[in-house]
């Protein structure tokens, strides 16, 4: 099997761990490395406030559930009710140092913008689709309304890789321009849904259809064509509506990024936002899928027919192909179904991702020598 080639990022924390190779047992589960100039700009500050020095110290950010844009505080001792950071010297953990927040705009948007990182390192980790989507629009022949497709890919893209060299102006602009960019999604995803409702129209499918058997239907100036029902629905799975679709919820995610509100209301109001684009597309499909099931019936009938009486009428099927027929039918129906599922209700997962990420203690945040680290803790619930 070819190995997988890696990120810049990654090879970039292969770089750290070969410089300082005590790091690596104490950052498990790296998901994240930026070393842009914002990136430097936290560790200045973190080191001025500490007395640290540059190569010598590092600190971890944990985002608590409960209070996310907020450092874990001393329970007691001398250095009682000030927030912590892992102070390590040369590799090694040395003390845990108190970090007093300063009262000047570079603090107060300090952990903002820390937690964005935070949660944009995981969600680059493990919703890698917004980082390809711009590949599969490439490969096509973009053309009409489909080309507003590909701009749009590539606007969400700049913004979702963008974040990390973000200050917060800068934020505020891509929200905007994010939101913006949503909002034309959609309705391109209404356009696209409607041409691929006027395909289907145009090749009205009967009470009841068959794998590879062909219907005839009416054109204009009665003209008329065949198909085969099957095939078409396979091919209808394939149209621009669902890439849209998911550009969609992309754009979702990345305004909840950009915006920093994780609030469970704010994660479902999107949430729903993206149903209700689901269910007209689902509907194109239902009578077809039931047309469908009316064929797997009525082999299914004859099938107890056969059992029931060895000499009855079964038409022109013997009853090896009946029964082949009919799984097939069955098998047809479930692929259609599990392909839908895919391209619609999956790409949801990436809202309850987010929720689940935004209330756990999952998140640490490693100020290194100039550089931002991201670390998942292992934790089941993300697994899923």
């Amino acid at each position: 099997m070819e190995e997988r080639k890696l990120k810049d990022w990654e090879k970039s924390i292969q770089i750290l761990f070969e410089k300082s190779p005590h790091l690596k047992g104490l950052i498990k589960n790296p998901v994240y490395y930026s070393n842009a100039p914002w990136a430097a700009q936290v560790n200045r500050h973190f080191l001025s406030n500490t007395g640290g020095f540059a190569g010598e110290h590092f600190y971890r950010v944990v985002f608590k559930q409960g209070s996310p844009q907020s450092l874990m505080t001393i329970g007691s001792g001398e250095l009682s009710g000030l927030k912590t950071t892992s102070v390590v010297h040369k590799g090694r953990i040395k003390s845990v140092a108190g970090l007093e927040l300063v009262e000047v705009p570079t603090a107060s948007n300090l952990l903002p913008m820390l937690l964005m990182m935070g949660m944009f390192g995981a969600i680059q980790h493990r919703l890698a689709y917004i980082s390809d989507i711009c590949i599969d629009i490439r490969n096509r022949q973009i053309i009409g309304d489909h080309a507003r497709l590909e701009r749009i890919s590539e606007v969400i893209l700049d913004c979702f890789e963008g974040i990390p060299e973000m200050d917060q102006n800068m934020t505020r602009l891509n929200l905007a321009r994010m939101v913006s960019t949503t909002d034309e999604c959609l309705e391109l995803v209404v356009v696209l849904r409607e041409e691929l409702a006027g395909e289907s129209r145009a090749k009205s499918a009967p009470y009841s259809t068959y794998d590879g058997i062909w219907v005839e239907v009416q054109g204009p100036n009665w003209s008329k064509s065949t198909y085969v029902p099957a095939d078409f629905m396979r091919n209808m799975t394939h149209h621009n509506v669902f890439a849209a679709y998911e550009r969609f919820v992309a754009g979702k995610i990345c305004q909840i990024v950009l915006s920093g509100n994780y609030s469970p209301s704010n994660i479902e109001r999107s949430k729903q936002s993206a149903i209700r684009v689901i269910e007209p597309i689902r509907k194109i499909f239902e009578e077809r899928i039931n047309a469908h099931r009316n064929g797997a019936d009525e082999l299914a009938n004859l099938i107890q027919q056969l059992n029931q009486n060895c000499d009855a009428d079964i038409g022109n099927w013997t009853p090896y192909d009946l029964k082949r027929a009919y799984s097939q039918q069955l098998k047809t129906i479930s692929n259609i179904e599990d392909r839908l599922h895919q391209l619609l209700d999956a790409k949801l997962e990436s809202f309850d991702f987010l929720s689940r990420l935004a209330n756990t203690d999952q998140i640490d945040v490693y100020l290194i020598d100039g550089a931002i680290v991201i670390s998942e803790k292992e934790d089941s619930t993300l697994q899923k």
